[in-house]
């Protein structure tokens, strides 16, 4: 399973998760094959991301001077100090998941 940027997904993918309005009505199920019309519906949605079954996007190694493990250890040795901190867990959780989607936009699909 992986989070992926919408612009991302290809026609084919397979949802692992369903994808729903703002108002939490949703609009497609969980194991639902993507098409380019459900994409582009999405897209007007303004849905930005999509979680999708297996690894389709490579994120490792991929980035503009410094790969994504460096960051992550980056982010490691920043926030060592408020391992016991839930508030800056959070904080180093949501750096981590930008961190891997701003790589999987540049990576692009995987090959495959």
């Amino acid at each position: 399973m992986q989070k992926i940027p919408l612009n991302l997904a290809k026609p084919g993918y397979v949802l692992a998760k369903p994808v729903a309005r703002a108002d939490g009505m949703v609009v497609a199920a969980q194991g639902t094959e993507l098409t380019e019309a459900l994409l582009d519906k999405f897209d007007m949605m303004g849905v930005d991301q999509v979680v999708v079954e297996g690894e389709p996007v490579q994120t490792e190694g991929v980035s503009s001077g410094t790969n994504y493990d460096q960051r992550l250890q980056r982010l490691d040795h920043l926030f060592r100090k408020h391992a016991q901190d839930p508030w800056m867990n959070q904080v180093k959780a949501l750096l981590q998941h930008y961190f891997k989607m701003k790589v999987a936009s540049k990576a692009g699909p995987a090959e495959g």
